[in-house]
């Protein structure tokens, strides 16, 4: 831990410091001096402090000044690991995590053998628990946004249900398209998580048909009823989760919802989101109601072979990464029988 968190009320008015004050705004995760070393505190900054202090952001202190701190603050060590409890208390959360889940996650893992089998029995919980093995042992305390994500992944891929179900092929498909950021890999979970809570809010029970659903304007504008719920949870969600939740039905040619917005302006993870959820809804029989062998749904999707019920319209090099997503079991075959 290089950097400690205090509190504006640990520093008296008028008064000097022989160290740096730095700030952090955790929305925007970066950081800077807040007072250099030397300057005096004023009534100013101090009521700067506490307004910065109420909208999230904090103040912290480098560790090398922990001797000086207590020195010219009088506050004592305690004092100063009580203010950093929730970070001590990630770090074991952490720790007993990575004893867990750390070796499980390493292991050779096929998947389109994983894919296969699911579609012989419909059991994704080999893949589900794939994905809840790597999720798990991310950094928590780095971001926000990742500790929301793996606290709604240790609580919920406990179950083969749906939401689950896109969210965890949504995760595999990302890193077959070489996306490894673990904030965006984080991103993308929950946005797959939430995308569907507008859709709650439809009586679907008046439709007989989804296509028949499908063709009205509430249902067109349930991407805006999710984003709606989630401005109303009391928690601001980073601007790129939003929009993927925004974006999760548009198509490249502009003729997805709601804003029929085209290739150039939607962003790519979008439709990977937006791709797992098709695949996994037509392989169950939910959008045309007639089930599709899994692998066999993947391959159409990968040859962009249309049918009654969706249009398979996304860039070229996510569907191509299809096509490699069934081959790249060989390759790992091979490297586990090099062992």
């Amino acid at each position: 831990m290089k950097f400690y968190r205090i509190f504006s009320t640990f520093f008296e008015l008028e008064k000097f410091y022989s160290f740096n004050i730095f700030l952090y705004d955790s929305m925007r995760e970066k950081r800077l001096v807040a007072l250099h070393a030397g300057s005096p505190i004023t009534q100013e900054i101090l009521d700067d402090w506490v307004n910065l202090e109420e909208k999230g952001a904090y103040l912290q202190l480098f560790k090398d000044d922990k001797k000086e701190f207590f020195y010219e603050t009088e506050i004592t060590e305690e004092e100063l690991l009580e203010a950093n409890k929730f970070y001590f208390r990630m770090l074991k959360l952490q720790k007993d995590r990575l004893e867990k889940y750390e070796e499980e996650s390493n292991e050779t893992f096929l998947l389109k053998g994983a894919l296969q089998e699911a579609a012989i029995n419909g059991d994704f919980m080999p893949l589900i628990n794939k994905v809840k093995c790597e999720v798990l042992c991310f950094p928590l305390h780095e971001s926000e946004t990742i500790s929301i994500c793996t606290e709604l992944v240790d609580k919920l891929f406990v179950r083969d249900i749906m939401p689950v179900r896109v969210a965890a092929f949504s995760y595999l498909l990302a890193k077959q398209n070489k996306i490894v950021d673990k904030e965006k890999l984080s991103i993308i979970i929950i946005a797959s998580l939430v995308k569907d809570l507008g859709f709650g809010l439809i009586r679907s029970s008046f439709f007989q048909k989804f296509q028949d659903l499908q063709k009205e304007d509430i249902y067109l504008k349930h991407p805006m009823l999710s984003i709606y719920i989630l401005s109303k949870v009391g928690h601001e969600f980073p601007k790129q989760l939003k929009r993927l939740v925004l974006e999760q039905h548009e198509q490249a040619d502009g003729s997805g919802f709601p804003r029929e917005k085209k290739e150039d302006y939607i962003d790519y993870v979008s439709f990977i989101i937006n791709l797992a959820d098709q695949i996994l809804m037509y392989s169950y029989g939910n959008i045309n109601g007639r089930k599709v062998d899994l692998i066999k749904t993947i391959e159409m999707f990968h040859k962009k072979v249309s049918s009654d019920g969706i249009n398979i319209n996304f860039p070229t090099r996510l569907t191509d990464s299809l096509g490699t997503l069934l081959l790249n079991d060989l390759e790992k075959e091979l490297e586990k029988n090099k062992r």
